[in-house]
């Protein structure tokens, strides 16, 4: 049955609560900052002020959703410990800092059965596996800590600016957990970024669109269940939050302001565009800042995708303008492809005039040299298909997930050029973990592979794929040797069998 069919999913139930949020009434929080090198964050349920009325009880990082931003320096090492204070029933959990380059063992790994998780719905769990051999030692249980490493550096240099985020990545919980609020932000600075001429400050503001339903009593609905199974286990809110809240507005001056957004809904895509002719210029996507700006007048993200823009209010100088998400005009109508529709936030624009500021610079940040000298063939195909029977699962190369599989090994050191292929009826966002990437081609459905332009050249580590469509990806793999795991971030689908796994291995 369809989510909104089951028990505790019908759409009815949020009516209520969605009659009384009246729209751009609340102000836009912002997350606090955490800076330090060693940081504590529990895991914790807490109360949150989402809907009028009722608070809203949420698993959370550090007592609130979106959990704390974690800004550091690029290349400066960071631990943090996560301290588990939910309930039993939660089981193990796993951090994954994504987009971040982290040795194996400090990537968040899903890991595989325990006492408290003794059953596999979707993956293909290999019997009597040891702890090591699943992953499960590298889990958080119940009333335990588990202390992180995160060098900040790659390819032996200190790694590039970006916006990164941190969530739960259970096996086949992570959907759920997400849901419940486990994600939080992490912003990394460096040296290239500061000496440019963007906005900074309070004028620097990160946003996190998550969608949620909420029944009469302003709590969570629970759309996870049995009849949750693919294609169809798409899992959608009946509500928008940004940062937290339903409709908020945020006042900003005359200005130019530099938006970081990320999409951290489970399933929906998002197509972004101001109103009243606000210009968006593109500055950077989750792997940071692009070669050269780029003028948009919407921008797609799917899940677990961020983009920076820069914003010139100066135009709407005493006005309103709204950040709204529009249908798109150039994707099929499929499931995932399809975009949310409706506005997501206002801003109010100060009256006052201000100088005119120095324009975003021509070029921004080079590609590294690997990209130049990159494989043009792929050495290896990623293909998602999905399975049959009374519970389908989704497929890569015809299997499930199974933590002591590895479908491909890469040497250290080297650049692999790889294929990932839809080869089903619904979209998928694509993340491969342990480095950037760049698109070198795609392919469209009943296509041919088509080169990407030099514009749309840049670092990625989430990619968006529309049914029957292709990409070539490159990447460098460094620094760090050991499993990593690949999965669409349509957490559904990640859950209910789209994960895989490869190895990067010692040099030959």
């Amino acid at each position: 049955m369809p989510a909104w069919l089951r028990p505790r999913g019908g759409p009815g139930l949020s009516v209520a609560a969605a009659a009384t949020v009246r729209p751009f009434r609340r102000a836009l929080p912002i997350p606090r900052v955490l800076t330090g090198a060693n940081l504590t964050i529990p895991i914790k349920p807490a109360d949150l002020a989402i809907l009028p009325g009722s608070k809203t009880r949420m698993w959370t990082y550090g007592g609130t959703f979106p959990g704390p931003t974690i800004r550091r320096p690029s290349g400066a090492r960071t631990t943090v410990t996560f301290k588990h204070r939910l309930p039993r029933k939660a089981g193990e959990l796993s951090v994954h800092v994504h987009g971040g380059h982290n040795t194996s063992a400090d990537d968040g790994q899903p890991g595989g059965l325990t006492s408290l998780q003794s059953r596999s719905l979707f993956c293909d769990i290999s019997p009597g596996l040891s702890e090591r051999a699943a992953g499960n030692n590298l889990l958080i249980r119940p009333g335990r800590r588990r202390k992180y490493t995160f060098n900040l550096v790659e390819d032996g240099e200190p790694e590039r600016a970006a916006m990164h985020w941190y969530h739960d990545h259970r096996l086949e919980r992570t959907g759920e957990n997400v849901w419940r609020g486990l994600a939080g932000m992490w912003i990394v600075d460096d040296e290239v970024d500061a000496a440019l001429p963007l906005p900074r400050g309070k004028r620097d503001i990160p946003l996190m669109i998550a969608d949620r339903s909420f029944n009469r009593r302003n709590q969570l609905m629970d759309p996870f269940g049995r009849g949750l199974v693919p294609p169809n286990d798409q899992v959608t809110g009946r509500h928008v939050l940004i940062n937290g809240v339903i409709l908020p507005h945020h006042r900003v001056e005359a200005q130019r302001y530099r938006l970081r957004v990320l999409n951290a809904s489970n399933f929906r895509a998002y197509n972004l565009r101001l109103t009243g002719g606000v210009p968006m210029v593109q500055i950077g996507t989750e792997a940071g800042l692009m070669p050269a700006p780029v003028a948009r007048d919407r921008v797609l993200i799917g899940p677990g995708e961020r983009v920076e823009l820069i914003v010139d209010f100066a135009a709407a100088r005493g006005k309103r303008v709204e950040l709204q998400s529009v249908a798109r005009e150039d994707g099929p109508s499929a499931l995932g492809s399809r975009t949310y529709v409706g506005a997501l936030m206002q801003f109010r624009v100060g009256s006052d005039e201000f100088a005119e500021p120095v324009p975003v610079p021509a070029t921004l940040r080079e590609l590294p040299d690997w990209v130049g000298s990159a494989p043009s063939e792929a050495s290896f195909e990623w293909r998602v298909t999905v399975g049959t029977g009374i519970r389908p699962k989704w497929l890569i190369n015809g299997e499930t997930f199974n933590p002591s599989r590895v479908l491909t090994t890469v040497p250290i050191g080297s650049v692999a050029t790889w294929e990932i292929v839809n080869d089903s009826g619904v979209a998928h966002m694509m993340h491969p973990h342990h480095t950037d990437w760049v698109t070198l081609a795609r392919r469209p459905k009943d296509g041919s592979w088509q080169d990407v332009p030099e514009a749309e050249r840049y670092l990625k580590e989430t990619f968006f794929l529309d049914p029957g469509e292709s990409i070539r990806i490159a990447g460098k793999m460094s620094d760090y040797t050991g499993k990593y795991v690949i999965h669409c971030h349509m957490l559904d689908h990640e859950d209910h069998g789209l994960m895989s796994q490869f190895a990067v291995v010692p040099a030959p």
